[in-house]
């Protein structure tokens, strides 16, 4: 005789009364779908419970299981059938971003190109500025000069002197670009002089300075004119009037600096006293005496006396450097 429950102190569990039922009720062929409610109920799933009414066909006897059919539909899931999810691609988790990304790479920096334009030694077609002139400072090292070069700093151009009021004469033929103060933009600068002006509410202080350039990768310039008698546009001749010697700007006395450009030359940079105005660097500044016959007649007497009379072969004379302390 079964023992009452309130002997041993548990009701009998609501759990195994219901699988007792099933027990009973189920033909002997349910047991697999028994088998699936006993392990619902020993999970805990067992609180709603649908009980089948009807079961699968069993497969004809000698028949193998058929393989599910990918895409196929069973029939019971016909009017259930979930929405197809959405396909992504899956990255292998060894490809997955990581937090900190990519350092950017270093930009490759484009080498400057090398220039088209002959060396200097190389030019013809040069006179000079102011005939017969007394050369007061040459092109090289000098204490305060506007660029450095190879660690020193250097005097720019060639400064030459007579008189005031004395013509000044373009060194090449070429086209005027510029006569005026606001010159620096013509000078090869490696950025706008934008700031520079900024700083200036008058330029009367700024020497009057004439750019022209030589119609072969070079510009010349002529600084401290008093007066310009060309302007921009302006196409010259070699040797004709373009200005009067003067001493506008920062001048002790009335002179002409004449410069040099090579506009496709190597960068040079701006003394570090002056970079907090100017751009850091400018194109590569050139001795006017390797484009300068030093045998012509125009040329300063000292350099007549050492180099004797003038070279009247018409071909182009390559100077020797000039020795320090030079006319």
């Amino acid at each position: 005789m079964p023992v009452p429950w309130f002997h041993t102190g548990m009701p009998p569990s609501p759990r195994r009364s219901v699988l007792a039922r099933l027990a009973r009720e189920l033909p002997i062929d349910s047991t697999v779908v028994l088998i699936v409610l006993i392990a619902a109920l020993a999970t805990g799933a067992g609180g709603m419970l649908v009980a089948a009414n009807s079961q699968r066909p069993s497969a004809p006897p000698g028949s193998s299981p058929t393989a599910a059919r990918p895409g196929a539909v069973s029939p019971s899931d016909a009017n259930t059938r979930q929405p197809t999810a959405t396909a992504w691609a899956i990255a292998d988790p060894g490809d997955e971003p990581t937090a900190t990304p990519a350092a950017t790479p270093e930009p490759t920096l484009t080498p400057e190109p090398k220039p088209t334009s002959k060396p200097p030694q190389a030019l013809t077609g040069y006179v000079w500025p102011l005939a017969g002139a007394r050369m007061s400072s040459r092109f090289g090292a000098r204490s305060d000069g506007f660029t450095v070069v190879d660690g020193q700093r250097v005097h720019d151009g060639l400064d030459l002197a007579t008189w005031c009021g004395d013509h000044i004469r373009a060194a090449h033929a070429g086209t005027v670009l510029y006569a005026g103060r606001k010159f620096d933009p013509f000078l090869g600068y490696s950025t706008s002089l934008a700031s520079f002006y900024s700083h200036f509410s008058n330029l009367n202080g700024f020497p009057i300075v004439v750019v022209i350039d030589d119609g072969n990768g070079y510009r010349s310039v002529y600084v401290h004119l008093s007066v310009s008698k060309v302007g921009a546009g302006d196409v010259v001749k070699a040797g004709e009037t373009i200005g009067l010697e003067g001493a506008t700007g920062h001048a002790t006395g009335c002179h002409l600096h004449y410069g040099l450009i090579r506009m496709d030359g190597e960068w040079q940079a701006v003394a570090p006293e002056h970079v907090r105005l100017y751009p850091p660097a400018v194109r590569e500044r050139v001795d006017p005496l390797l484009v300068l016959p030093l045998r012509d007649p125009d040329a300063p007497p000292k350099f007549l006396e050492k180099y004797g009379p003038p070279d009247r072969s018409g071909l182009p004379f390559d100077p020797p450097a000039p020795e320090p302390g030079g006319g």
